[in-house]
């Protein structure tokens, strides 16, 4: 999710640490150019928003390393001509 870059101010706010860790926690994930950013976003999209953001990408992250690990959980994968096959009847 990209923030429009406005123009902006520095502000100095005191903030629970739950909050500056989720932000440092989005930054690490990617979903934050930088903790400032992810403080931008958890302030326009709302805390429990932000919450769901990071989990989502940490059960991605952790299914893609299960699949790199043990590979795709299924032996024969549909192709694409399966699927388009399937489409015409």
């Amino acid at each position: 999710m990209d923030v429009p870059l406005l123009p902006s101010v520095s502000v100095t706010i005191k903030a629970r640490k739950e909050v500056v860790d989720l932000a440092e926690e989005m930054a690490k994930l990617g979903l934050a150019r930088s903790r400032n950013h992810a403080f931008n976003i958890i302030l326009e999209t709302g805390l429990e928003n932000a919450q769901k953001m990071v989990e989502r990408k940490r059960e991605a992250k952790k299914l893609l390393r299960l699949f790199l690990e043990r590979g795709l959980p299924y032996r024969n994968p549909p192709t694409v001509r399966d699927v388009e096959e399937g489409r015409e009847l």
